[in-house]
């Protein structure tokens, strides 16, 4: 079932310009099959966790990616690094006050925060959420702890 939902996932992706953003929802679905009874094997943070991860994301990538900022950050690695980990570091607090921890989301912040704003991007990873939650969803109780 995880290689099938796996597949979904990849369907909607560029497996290998986007091998880096396959691997982050790929993660999810380690969480929700590996590990289906924890806390963030559920649908709130599956769905909540991205869900953040790509408004946070998107934020940064806005301010990352507005004119003259670019050719900036390119002579400023060191800003643009505590960028990254800035934004990291934020959805991590606003994942933990809103109950929606979800590891894998801290990938999809940092792919949307690395590229220019992307409609198509933000399109795949909620349809990749929303398909792995359809089959967190079906399966249900059927599914066990792995380890």
């Amino acid at each position: 079932m995880a290689a099938s939902a796996l597949l979904a996932i990849l369907a909607f992706t560029d497996s290998v310009s986007d091998a880096a953003l396959s691997a982050r929802l790929g993660s999810s679905v380690i969480v929700v099959f590996v590990h289906p009874s924890r806390g963030a094997a559920t649908i709130h943070s599956l769905c909540g966790g991205h869900l953040l991860a790509l408004a946070i994301g998107s934020v940064f990538a806005l301010l990352f990616f507005t004119p003259r900022v670019p050719s900036y950050l390119e002579s400023q690695s060191l800003v643009h690094d505590a960028g990254l980990a800035a934004a990291v570091g934020i959805l991590i607090l606003v994942m933990a006050l809103t109950d929606t921890e979800h590891p894998p989301a801290a990938g999809t912040v940092f792919a949307m925060a690395t590229r220019p704003w992307d409609l198509e991007i933000v399109v795949v990873i909620i349809a990749a959420a929303v398909i792995l939650a359809g089959f967190r969803t079906i399966l249900g109780r059927r599914l066990k702890d792995l380890l």
